[in-house]
């Protein structure tokens, strides 16, 4: 960590224009959820701009996301824990801390992950609209 990045909070949006990216980040629109309190506590996020070391998050109520949770995306069946680098209203951009090995593999009918791609991709249309409007 450099002093520059010693000196950021959490809390605060880093500077209009400054980009202190370790890494270039890919473009992403992804369904996520992160969890914390010990996994009684989640909430639904969109992933965008995902990188190696970091993403950049949509959820609502930023601010009373913790510092530190776990994130999982679905699509991808990565999970990982992650800090948060600033934060921005519905905004979060985090850094990821540690990589958690990906679930063994679960076999399902066509149909029904038809049925649940679907869903899923409804549910993630409803929070669009609820994040835009």
């Amino acid at each position: 960590m450099t002093e520059q990045d010693a000196g950021q909070r959490p809390e605060q949006a880093p500077e209009q224009g400054a980009d202190r990216r370790k890494t270039t980040r890919e473009p992403s629109y992804l369904g996520g959820r992160l969890t914390f309190s010990q996994q009684r506590l989640s909430a639904d996020c969109i992933v965008r701009d995902r990188s190696d070391t970091g993403a950049l998050l949509f959820v609502d109520g930023a601010a009373r996301v913790p510092d530190s949770f776990d994130l999982a995306i679905a699509k991808t069946g990565e999970t990982c824990r992650v800090r948060t680098r600033w934060r921005r209203d519905t905004a979060l951009g985090v850094e990821i801390v540690t990589r958690h090995a990906p679930p063994p593999a679960r076999s399902e009918f066509p149909e029904e992950r038809l049925r649940r791609l679907k869903a899923e991709n409804e549910r993630l249309k409803r929070r669009l609209q609820d994040l835009e409007g």
